[in-house]
């Protein structure tokens, strides 16, 4: 998932740190499912108190128009879908679903749906809920067009009918009966059943959220997680749920409701955390010490505790420099080489992130599985090694120290620039002229998709945590996320090879060799890795928040 704000706000899906990944993976105290057959069935908030929480304006708030990590905090509490990753322990379960098998070949997938969970409607979810939501997101009648995050059903038979207008059901989805759903791919994909985690890919009642009910429905969506919501979402404002008395997919929320509030920039939200007025916020850059000295820091880093309210654990998040391979001076990967050398991460992380953020040494953040370190060498700081390599390709210094080498380096004109002008100082030490290019994110998202640009400032966090979910959209043609616009054959044979990988582990391994292959060539240069950077009040007993920035609200405690 692309971000649009990079530096200090909220990271932003398609057009969306330090520590080890397995030990701060498992020690999360949240989990969404609690009981293994699933027959917990809640009556409500085991609590009066209604938590509070900051986002910034979402893009919606219902799976079609999940866009950014505002949007998926607050759907991801209101709808269940299929699977759910469970940090805690580190493993996919099952969630809407009661099990889940697959062909030998990976190519058919079937679903078995948990009987008996209802829609905050009071009616059944079955598995035509989630045919008609998946349908929903590709059809082009729904909105004006298929939904933007229509593209994690790429994979699934039929989809480029449906997304073209030229069919209205997906081919490869079928419900052999109301508890069975049956979904088979174009292609080979062993982690399909992690795709179906993503919040994105819930279920809708069938015929909700389209033709006259769209905007009802976009502003008061009918989930079937833990809270449903209490009134409309008031834009710019507020979104306000309550906890959902029939919830049967897990445990009770322990709080009466969430109320999601809405705030411009984490600067604000932060002085009503310490004034008492908000329970969850982000933590400014600039603020990110004194939220450690005042609230004390998480044990694991995921989980706020009395005294140790601060969350800085990893997220699933890189920061990089995208480089378009088919510019004539990018073109050559000793350049795209040397500009990656060049850069000092580490006095960046110091001297602006304050903590908050850690050197890049690998385009897989370093807490998901198949990070290594230093897995991508041309992230380390080497200006000598880039100095010859600009030598190499043809830009050798003249006497006073130019190379005769410029480029414009285009950034989101919204962010701060501190961050950008030290990588510029860094390339001007060699003798390379930089002009920064501040360029509004529509037009700068415009350009990367044009490849009318030679550097740009981009991230990527994970819409599901494995490999794969990097290196595919990033990496592959024909992928609108691949801005760097690199294609070789030999790496798309890799990664479609990984991915039709039946074994975890061999799949694991297989996604390190496709990472290995392309970390030599620099489509992108790695720059840091991001802490969560919340912090909770002092009245929050327990909040978690995993890597993927979901906040566990049904498992929220509040002390009264």
């Amino acid at each position: 998932m692309s971000a649009r704000n990079p530096l200090n706000a909220p990271i932003s899906r398609r057009a969306m740190l330090a520590g080890s990944t397995v030990a701060a993976a498992a020690a999360l105290a949240g989990c969404k499912k609690s009981d293994a057959d699933g027959t917990a069935a809640s009556t409500g908030g085991s609590s009066d108190a209604v938590l509070t929480y900051h986002i910034e304006n979402p893009t919606g708030i219902e799976p079609y128009t999940l866009e950014d990590e505002n949007a998926v905090a607050v759907a991801f509490n209101l709808f269940d879908a299929l699977t759910y990753y469970d940090y805690k322990t580190g493993e996919l379960t099952d969630l809407v679903a009661e099990s889940h098998t697959h062909s030998d070949d990976d190519t058919v997938w079937t679903f078995k749906i948990r009987k008996g969970t209802k829609f905050h409607d009071g009616s059944e979810v079955t598995a035509k809920s989630f045919a008609y939501a998946w349908r929903r997101l590709c059809n082009p009648s729904t909105g004006e067009q298929p939904s933007n995050v229509s593209y994690h059903l790429a994979m699934v038979k039929g989809y480029e009918d449906v997304t073209a207008g030229s069919a209205t059901e997906l081919s490869g989805v079928a419900c052999p009966d109301d508890y069975t759903l049956q979904v088979e791919l174009s292609q080979p994909y062993a982690d399909f059943d992690y795709v179906c985690a993503a919040p994105v890919l819930s279920p809708v009642p069938e015929g909700a959220g389209a033709g006259d009910d769209y905007t009802a429905f976009a502003h008061s969506p009918i989930g079937n997680g833990p809270f449903k919501m209490k009134g409309e979402w008031e834009d710019g404002q507020y979104v306000e749920a309550e906890a959902f008395a029939d919830y049967a997919n897990g445990e009770a929320p322990k709080v009466a409701g969430v109320r999601f509030n809405i705030y411009k920039d984490s600067n604000t939200a932060y002085k009503e955390l310490d004034a008492g007025s908000l329970d969850c916020s982000l933590v400014p850059i600039t603020a990110t010490k004194q939220a450690k000295d005042s609230y004390g820091e998480s044990e694991d880093g995921y989980t706020a505790t009395p005294d140790h309210q601060f969350l800085g654990g990893a997220m699933l998040y890189t920061q990089f420099l995208a480089f378009n391979v088919n510019d004539p001076v990018m073109s050559d990967v000793r350049v795209r080489q040397a500009l990656s050398l060049a850069i000092n991460r580490q006095a960046i992380c110091d001297a602006i992130y304050e903590g908050s953020a850690q050197p890049a040494d690998d385009i897989l953040p370093s807490s998901m599985e198949g990070y290594r370190e230093g897995a991508w060498a041309y992230a380390a700081y080497d200006p000598d090694k880039a100095a010859q390599l600009l030598d190499e390709a043809g830009y050798a210094a003249d006497a006073n120290g130019k190379r005769n080498l410029s480029f414009k380096f285009m950034t989101n004109a919204a962010n701060t620039q501190d961050e950008y002008q030290s990588m510029q100082a860094d390339w001007q030490k060699l003798g390379i002229d930089v002009e920064i290019d501040k360029v509004e994110y529509a037009a700068m998202y415009q350009s990367y998709l044009d490849g009318t640009y030679s550097v740009g400032a981009r991230a990527w966090y994970a819409d599901y945590p494995i490999a794969d979910n990097y290196l595919y959209p990033l990496f592959h043609t024909g992928n609108g996320d691949n801005v760097s616009h690199f294609a070789d054959d030999k790496f798309e044979q890799l990664i479609d090879a990984a991915r039709a990988t039946a074994d975890h582990d061999e799949r694991v391994k297989a996604m390190q060799a496709a990472n290995d292959y392309v970390s030599e060539l620099v489509p992108y240069a790695p720059l840091n890795y991001r802490a969560l950077a919340r912090c909770t009040d002092r009245r929050v007993s327990s909040l978690t928040v995993t890597p993927q920035i979901l906040p566990l609200l049904s498992e929220a405690s509040i002390s009264e």
